[in-house]
Protein backbone atom coordinates (compact mmCIF):
# COMPACT_ATOMS: atom_id res chain seq x y z
CA UNK A 1 0.00 0.00 0.00
CA UNK A 2 3.04 2.49 -0.95
CA UNK A 3 0.82 4.30 -3.66
CA UNK A 4 -2.76 5.54 -3.81
CA UNK A 5 -4.31 4.26 -7.03
CA UNK A 6 -7.45 3.35 -8.39
CA UNK A 7 -7.98 -0.67 -7.81
CA UNK A 8 -10.38 -3.23 -9.21
CA UNK A 9 -13.66 -3.13 -7.68
CA UNK A 10 -13.03 -6.63 -5.82
CA UNK A 11 -10.60 -7.95 -4.16
CA UNK A 12 -10.14 -12.04 -3.87
CA UNK A 13 -7.29 -12.94 -1.63
CA UNK A 14 -7.30 -12.86 2.36
CA UNK A 15 -4.50 -13.12 4.58
CA UNK A 16 -1.41 -10.46 3.18
CA UNK A 17 -1.26 -7.47 1.95
CA UNK A 18 -1.20 -5.29 -1.46
CA UNK A 19 1.41 -3.05 -2.54
CA UNK A 20 -1.12 -0.59 -3.25
CA UNK A 21 -4.19 1.37 -1.73
CA UNK A 22 -7.25 -0.75 -1.84
CA UNK A 23 -10.64 1.01 -2.94
CA UNK A 24 -13.68 -0.54 -4.13
CA UNK A 25 -16.19 1.19 -6.50
CA UNK A 26 -19.29 0.60 -4.40
CA UNK A 27 -17.28 2.61 -1.24
CA UNK A 28 -15.57 5.38 -0.92
CA UNK A 29 -11.78 4.84 -1.21
CA UNK A 30 -9.45 4.04 1.91
CA UNK A 31 -5.99 3.87 2.87
CA UNK A 32 -6.60 0.00 4.63
CA UNK A 33 -5.38 -2.59 3.20
CA UNK A 34 -7.22 -5.57 1.93
CA UNK A 35 -6.00 -8.91 3.64
CA UNK A 36 -4.62 -11.06 1.15
CA UNK A 37 -3.13 -14.83 1.25
CA UNK A 38 -0.17 -13.58 -0.72
CA UNK A 39 1.84 -10.34 -1.47
CA UNK A 40 3.01 -9.66 -4.51
CA UNK A 41 6.60 -9.30 -5.27
CA UNK A 42 6.48 -6.30 -7.01
CA UNK A 43 3.92 -3.46 -6.78
CA UNK A 44 3.16 -3.99 -10.98
CA UNK A 45 2.43 -7.28 -10.19
CA UNK A 46 0.08 -6.71 -7.10
CA UNK A 47 -3.38 -6.79 -8.67
CA UNK A 48 -2.98 -10.12 -10.52
CA UNK A 49 -0.46 -11.85 -8.59
CA UNK A 50 -2.13 -10.76 -5.05
CA UNK A 51 -5.50 -11.99 -5.80
CA UNK A 52 -6.94 -8.65 -7.18
CA UNK A 53 -9.41 -9.47 -10.18
CA UNK A 54 -8.73 -7.76 -13.20
CA UNK A 55 -11.32 -5.49 -14.47
CA UNK A 56 -13.69 -7.24 -17.05
CA UNK A 57 -14.83 -5.52 -20.32
CA UNK A 58 -15.92 -6.18 -23.70
CA UNK A 59 -17.61 -9.25 -24.99
CA UNK A 60 -17.47 -12.46 -23.30
CA UNK A 61 -14.88 -14.46 -24.72
CA UNK A 62 -11.75 -16.67 -23.22
CA UNK A 63 -10.18 -12.45 -22.01
CA UNK A 64 -13.89 -12.54 -20.11
CA UNK A 65 -13.43 -16.13 -18.65
CA UNK A 66 -9.85 -15.56 -17.56
CA UNK A 67 -10.77 -12.77 -15.50
CA UNK A 68 -13.23 -14.39 -13.27
CA UNK A 69 -9.87 -15.89 -12.14
CA UNK A 70 -7.58 -15.06 -9.07
CA UNK A 71 -5.32 -16.89 -6.40
CA UNK A 72 -6.85 -17.65 -3.31
CA UNK A 73 -4.34 -20.04 -0.77
CA UNK A 74 -1.21 -20.47 -0.69
CA UNK A 75 0.78 -22.16 -3.55
CA UNK A 76 4.49 -23.20 -3.23
CA UNK A 77 6.72 -26.08 -4.34
CA UNK A 78 8.78 -27.44 -0.83
CA UNK A 79 11.20 -30.00 -0.93
CA UNK A 80 13.00 -31.79 2.53
CA UNK A 81 15.23 -34.40 3.55
CA UNK A 82 11.86 -36.66 5.65
CA UNK A 83 9.48 -38.86 3.48
CA UNK A 84 7.23 -37.85 2.09
CA UNK A 85 10.03 -34.96 0.93
CA UNK A 86 7.89 -33.22 -1.28
CA UNK A 87 4.79 -30.78 -0.88
CA UNK A 88 3.70 -28.50 -3.56
CA UNK A 89 0.36 -26.55 -3.25
CA UNK A 90 -1.99 -24.94 -6.50
CA UNK A 91 -5.48 -22.97 -5.52
CA UNK A 92 -7.48 -20.72 -7.13
CA UNK A 93 -10.72 -19.18 -7.37
CA UNK A 94 -13.47 -17.85 -9.75
CA UNK A 95 -15.83 -15.37 -9.25
CA UNK A 96 -19.48 -16.24 -10.26
CA UNK A 97 -20.99 -13.21 -11.56
CA UNK A 98 -19.05 -10.32 -13.28
CA UNK A 99 -18.93 -7.33 -11.47
CA UNK A 100 -20.04 -5.65 -14.78
CA UNK A 101 -23.04 -7.87 -15.72
CA UNK A 102 -26.78 -6.28 -15.46
CA UNK A 103 -27.34 -8.35 -12.43
CA UNK A 104 -23.96 -7.22 -10.33
CA UNK A 105 -24.64 -4.14 -11.16
CA UNK A 106 -28.27 -3.69 -9.87
CA UNK A 107 -27.20 -6.09 -6.86
CA UNK A 108 -23.27 -5.63 -6.25
CA UNK A 109 -23.42 -8.02 -2.97
CA UNK A 110 -23.77 -10.79 -5.82
CA UNK A 111 -19.44 -9.61 -6.08
CA UNK A 112 -18.95 -11.88 -2.99
CA UNK A 113 -19.85 -15.50 -4.60
CA UNK A 114 -16.98 -17.37 -5.45
CA UNK A 115 -15.91 -20.91 -5.64
CA UNK A 116 -12.32 -21.72 -4.85
CA UNK A 117 -10.22 -24.87 -5.37
CA UNK A 118 -7.11 -26.12 -3.33
CA UNK A 119 -4.97 -28.72 -3.79
CA UNK A 120 -2.27 -30.26 -1.79
CA UNK A 121 0.35 -33.16 -2.55
CA UNK A 122 2.97 -35.02 -0.85
CA UNK A 123 5.54 -36.83 -3.14
CA UNK A 124 7.65 -39.52 -1.61
CA UNK A 125 11.65 -39.47 -2.72
CA UNK A 126 12.60 -41.45 -0.31
CA UNK A 127 12.95 -44.35 -2.43
CA UNK A 128 14.95 -42.67 -5.39
CA UNK A 129 14.33 -45.48 -7.90
CA UNK A 130 10.35 -45.28 -8.09
CA UNK A 131 9.07 -42.16 -6.11
CA UNK A 132 5.21 -41.82 -5.70
CA UNK A 133 2.55 -39.80 -4.28
CA UNK A 134 2.40 -40.23 -1.20
CA UNK A 135 -1.43 -38.41 -0.41
CA UNK A 136 -3.11 -35.74 -2.62
CA UNK A 137 -5.98 -33.58 -1.00
CA UNK A 138 -8.85 -32.04 -3.29
CA UNK A 139 -10.60 -28.74 -1.40
CA UNK A 140 -13.69 -27.60 -3.63
CA UNK A 141 -15.48 -25.11 -1.47
CA UNK A 142 -18.08 -22.47 -2.18
CA UNK A 143 -18.36 -19.47 -0.52
CA UNK A 144 -19.29 -15.39 0.02
CA UNK A 145 -16.55 -13.03 0.25
CA UNK A 146 -17.59 -9.70 2.23
CA UNK A 147 -14.52 -7.56 1.54
CA UNK A 148 -15.80 -4.39 4.56
CA UNK A 149 -17.87 -5.23 7.70
CA UNK A 150 -21.10 -3.01 7.20
CA UNK A 151 -22.03 -0.53 9.02
CA UNK A 152 -18.62 -0.44 10.96
CA UNK A 153 -16.38 2.48 11.55
CA UNK A 154 -12.83 1.47 11.82
CA UNK A 155 -9.85 3.72 11.93
CA UNK A 156 -8.04 4.26 8.39
CA UNK A 157 -5.47 1.81 9.12
CA UNK A 158 -7.73 -1.19 10.02
CA UNK A 159 -10.38 -3.37 7.70
CA UNK A 160 -12.20 -6.49 8.93
CA UNK A 161 -13.86 -8.56 6.37
CA UNK A 162 -15.26 -12.38 6.59
CA UNK A 163 -15.57 -15.38 4.61
CA UNK A 164 -18.79 -17.61 5.21
CA UNK A 165 -18.60 -21.12 2.93
CA UNK A 166 -19.02 -24.91 2.48
CA UNK A 167 -16.24 -26.86 1.48
CA UNK A 168 -15.65 -30.62 1.16
CA UNK A 169 -11.67 -32.25 1.61
CA UNK A 170 -10.88 -35.86 0.71
CA UNK A 171 -7.71 -37.69 -1.24
CA UNK A 172 -9.65 -39.89 -3.14
CA UNK A 173 -7.36 -43.06 -2.11
CA UNK A 174 -9.13 -46.52 -1.99
CA UNK A 175 -10.11 -48.00 1.87
CA UNK A 176 -8.22 -48.07 4.30
CA UNK A 177 -6.55 -45.12 3.00
CA UNK A 178 -9.90 -42.83 2.21
CA UNK A 179 -10.22 -39.91 4.09
CA UNK A 180 -13.29 -37.32 3.38
CA UNK A 181 -14.85 -34.56 4.92
CA UNK A 182 -17.35 -31.62 4.63
CA UNK A 183 -17.56 -28.38 6.89
CA UNK A 184 -19.12 -24.79 7.14
CA UNK A 185 -17.36 -22.27 7.90
CA UNK A 186 -16.91 -18.25 9.38
CA UNK A 187 -13.30 -16.57 8.92
CA UNK A 188 -13.45 -12.65 10.01
CA UNK A 189 -10.52 -11.29 8.49
CA UNK A 190 -9.11 -8.19 10.92
CA UNK A 191 -5.91 -6.77 9.48
CA UNK A 192 -4.01 -3.64 10.62
CA UNK A 193 -0.81 -1.48 8.79
CA UNK A 194 1.34 0.21 10.16
CA UNK A 195 4.92 2.63 9.46
CA UNK A 196 7.41 1.47 7.16
CA UNK A 197 4.99 -0.83 5.36
CA UNK A 198 4.26 -3.54 8.45
CA UNK A 199 0.85 -5.05 8.73
CA UNK A 200 -0.20 -8.28 11.10
CA UNK A 201 -3.54 -10.07 9.64
CA UNK A 202 -5.46 -12.11 12.20
CA UNK A 203 -7.99 -14.81 10.55
CA UNK A 204 -9.93 -17.34 13.18
CA UNK A 205 -11.40 -19.64 11.01
CA UNK A 206 -14.28 -21.20 12.83
CA UNK A 207 -15.95 -24.80 11.14
CA UNK A 208 -18.28 -27.01 11.89
CA UNK A 209 -18.45 -30.73 10.54
CA UNK A 210 -21.69 -32.06 8.35
CA UNK A 211 -22.13 -35.25 6.92
CA UNK A 212 -20.12 -38.28 6.94
CA UNK A 213 -17.68 -38.64 9.17
CA UNK A 214 -16.99 -42.34 8.69
CA UNK A 215 -13.98 -43.29 6.77
CA UNK A 216 -12.49 -40.95 9.61
CA UNK A 217 -14.85 -40.42 12.19
CA UNK A 218 -12.44 -38.89 15.43
CA UNK A 219 -10.91 -36.18 13.06
CA UNK A 220 -12.39 -33.05 14.93
CA UNK A 221 -10.03 -34.84 17.92
CA UNK A 222 -7.14 -33.89 15.88
CA UNK A 223 -8.29 -30.75 13.96
CA UNK A 224 -10.66 -29.67 16.33
CA UNK A 225 -13.24 -26.75 15.79
CA UNK A 226 -10.90 -23.56 14.93
CA UNK A 227 -8.04 -22.57 13.00
CA UNK A 228 -5.71 -19.82 13.91
CA UNK A 229 -3.96 -17.98 10.94
CA UNK A 230 -1.78 -14.76 11.80
CA UNK A 231 0.32 -13.22 8.60
CA UNK A 232 3.06 -10.77 10.26
CA UNK A 233 5.72 -8.72 8.40
CA UNK A 234 6.70 -6.56 5.37
CA UNK A 235 4.18 -5.79 2.61
CA UNK A 236 7.03 -6.46 0.12
CA UNK A 237 9.64 -8.21 2.37
CA UNK A 238 10.19 -10.75 5.19
CA UNK A 239 6.53 -12.36 6.31
CA UNK A 240 6.07 -15.17 8.91
CA UNK A 241 2.57 -16.76 8.10
CA UNK A 242 1.02 -19.47 10.94
CA UNK A 243 -1.04 -21.38 10.96
CA UNK A 244 -2.44 -22.79 14.17
CA UNK A 245 -5.20 -25.58 15.15
CA UNK A 246 -6.08 -27.42 18.49
CA UNK A 247 -7.75 -30.17 18.89
CA UNK A 248 -10.18 -31.76 21.73
CA UNK A 249 -6.98 -32.34 23.98
CA UNK A 250 -4.17 -30.12 24.09
CA UNK A 251 -1.49 -32.51 23.21
CA UNK A 252 -3.26 -32.78 19.78
CA UNK A 253 -3.44 -30.05 17.05
CA UNK A 254 -0.66 -28.69 15.35
CA UNK A 255 1.12 -25.70 13.81
CA UNK A 256 2.84 -24.64 10.70
CA UNK A 257 5.59 -21.56 10.02
CA UNK A 258 5.79 -19.95 7.06
CA UNK A 259 8.34 -17.86 6.59
CA UNK A 260 8.67 -15.90 2.91
CA UNK A 261 11.16 -13.42 1.70
CA UNK A 262 10.68 -12.47 -2.29
CA UNK A 263 13.52 -12.76 -4.66
CA UNK A 264 12.70 -10.39 -6.83
CA UNK A 265 15.75 -7.70 -6.36
CA UNK A 266 17.96 -11.10 -6.21
CA UNK A 267 16.36 -12.21 -9.52
CA UNK A 268 16.75 -8.55 -11.45
CA UNK A 269 13.01 -8.85 -11.93
CA UNK A 270 13.36 -12.15 -13.65
CA UNK A 271 10.85 -14.00 -11.60
CA UNK A 272 8.23 -12.96 -9.05
CA UNK A 273 8.71 -15.87 -6.65
CA UNK A 274 9.80 -15.65 -3.05
CA UNK A 275 11.71 -18.00 -0.64
CA UNK A 276 9.65 -20.49 1.76
CA UNK A 277 10.99 -22.09 4.82
CA UNK A 278 8.31 -23.92 5.85
CA UNK A 279 8.20 -26.10 9.45
CA UNK A 280 5.01 -28.24 10.48
CA UNK A 281 4.63 -29.77 13.93
CA UNK A 282 1.79 -31.67 15.30
CA UNK A 283 -0.99 -33.99 13.44
CA UNK A 284 -2.10 -33.95 9.84
CA UNK A 285 0.58 -32.70 7.84
CA UNK A 286 -0.98 -34.65 5.12
CA UNK A 287 -4.98 -35.50 5.45
CA UNK A 288 -3.79 -39.16 5.29
CA UNK A 289 -2.40 -38.95 8.65
CA UNK A 290 -4.46 -36.86 10.63
CA UNK A 291 -4.05 -38.69 13.41
CA UNK A 292 -0.09 -39.19 13.28
CA UNK A 293 2.47 -37.01 14.23
CA UNK A 294 5.20 -35.35 12.68
CA UNK A 295 7.90 -32.47 13.11
CA UNK A 296 9.26 -31.91 9.18
CA UNK A 297 11.00 -28.92 7.68
CA UNK A 298 10.78 -27.74 4.10
CA UNK A 299 12.25 -25.36 2.04
CA UNK A 300 11.41 -24.31 -1.61
CA UNK A 301 9.93 -21.59 -3.61
CA UNK A 302 6.30 -20.01 -3.34
CA UNK A 303 4.10 -17.85 -6.43
CA UNK A 304 1.79 -17.28 -3.81
CA UNK A 305 2.31 -16.53 -0.40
Amino acid sequence: HARAEEQPEDTSNQYALLAAPTTSLDTEPSTAPVPSTLTATQPEAASAAAGHFPESGGTFGLGEFINHFAPHEPMYFLGGTQAPNVKFQFSIRYRIFTPTGPLATQYPALKGFNFGYTQTSFWDFSNASSPFFFDTSYKPEFFYYMEHAPYLKLPKAWQLGADLGIGHESNGQRNPNHRSLNIVYLRPIFTMTGDHDLFITLAPKFFGYIGDKSLNPDIADYRGYCEFRIVVGQLDGLQLATIGRVGNHWNRGSAQFDLTYPLTKILHGNADVSLDAQWFDGYGDSLLTYNHRTSIFRIGLAVVR
